[in-house]
This record gives C-alpha cells, sequence and structure tokens, in this order.
C-alpha cells in the first residue's frame, strides 16, 4: 500500500513538473542579456527624431541606452509584437505583480524614469512613469506594478519603457527584464 502511495504521488509530482496548465509559472521573461523573448520587440526615439542611441553589445549581455544632448526627451521601448502607431496588440500579464529590470548607469546620470502602457494609452508621454535612482553597479530594481497608474495590465502594449526628460546626454545600461508573480522586495 505505501508502495502504490510512493508511485502516485511521484506521478502527480510529475504531471504538475510537466503540464503547463497545472506547473505554476513566477515569472515572464521579457529580456534576457541583450535577447528579447518570443512575442516582444525594441523601439527608440527622441524629440528631434533620433533613432541612432541604441546599442547592443551581446558579448557582455546589456543594452546601452546613450541619450543624446540637445533632446527634450527620448524613450527605448519594449512592446508587444512590433512598435505600431494603430491596431496595437496587447498582453494579458494580470498574473503578475511585479516589473523586475537590472540597471546601471555612467556618472553623470542620476535618475530614469520606467514606465508601461496599455494598447489603448496614446504617445504623449502622460502614462504613470516610476523615477528610479541609479548607480555605477549592475542593481536589481522591483517596481510594483499596481504603482503604473492608469496602465489596465491585461491589455499592456509597452511592457517596459525607459524615458529620459533632460537635454543633458545620459548613458544608462539595461539587461534581464522579467514579470514576476510575487510582490516587490522593499527598498526599490
Amino acid at each position: 500500500m505505501i508502495r502504490i502511495m510512493q508511485l502516485c504521488c511521484l506521478a502527480l509530482c510529475t504531471l504538475i513538473a510537466t503540464c503547463p496548465i497545472l506547473a505554476q509559472v513566477d515569472s515572464k521573461d521579457v529580456l534576457i542579456g541583450t535577447k528579447l523573448t518570443a512575442g516582444f520587440d525594441m523601439g527608440v526615439d527622441s524629440s528631434e527624431g533620433r533613432r541612432d542611441w541604441l546599442e547592443k553589445n551581446a558579448d557582455d549581455g546589456y543594452f546601452k541606452l546613450g541619450y543624446p544632448s540637445g533632446q527634450s526627451w527620448g524613450a527605448v521601448f519594449i512592446t508587444v509584437g512590433k512598435p505600431t502607431d494603430s491596431n496595437r496588440p496587447s498582453m494579458d500579464l494580470s498574473d503578475y505583480q511585479t516589473l523586475s529590470i537590472e540597471l546601471k548607469a555612467d556618472p553623470g546620470t542620476k535618475v530614469i524614469d520606467i514606465g508601461i502602457k496599455t494598447n489603448a494609452q496614446p504617445d504623449n508621454g502622460t502614462e504613470t512613469k516610476i523615477p528610479v535612482k541609479l548607480g555605477a553597479e549592475w542593481k536589481t530594481y522591483e517596481l510594483p506594478l499596481k504603482r503604473f497608474k492608469g496602465a489596465d495590465i491585461r491589455s499592456l502594449y509597452v511592457v517596459a519603457e525607459f524615458v529620459f526628460a533632460d537635454s543633458k546626454s545620459q548613458t544608462v545600461y539595461v539587461r534581464n527584464i522579467k514579470y514576476l508573480t510575487r510582490a516587490a522586495k522593499p527598498g526599490d
């Protein structure tokens, strides 16, 4: 009888681990190093139409956001599907509570704004953005999704954006972006 219970338990554990419906997913990767996962794309823009300031460093596994001077704003954004102005796709990320991003910056860059946006929100900068203080060493920042007021996480189009709002050049490095089912750790 004990042997049968052990076999049943083993079979159930195997089923849970291999069945995508029953297995709990703790995170959804968006960016691993410099590799976007399936279904995501990336764009870059600025007030003066500059789109040449995003560099991929595949050897070291990060993107360099070299925001140029003379702009009134600039953004690097990760979208569901290719960036588009109309008929935007979306993704339901309501199973998640936290946006996790690894960042660092060159000296002189102190803060960057992080945002997310639904497929219905306009591209006018009014979406909620969270300012993040940056340092020279890699750090994982965890942002509670509930802080992004106005962004319905059941229909996200921009799953992560990095917004610069200064006319001075700044350099930020990013890698490893994911959504987590657990609450954000305090302090970010």
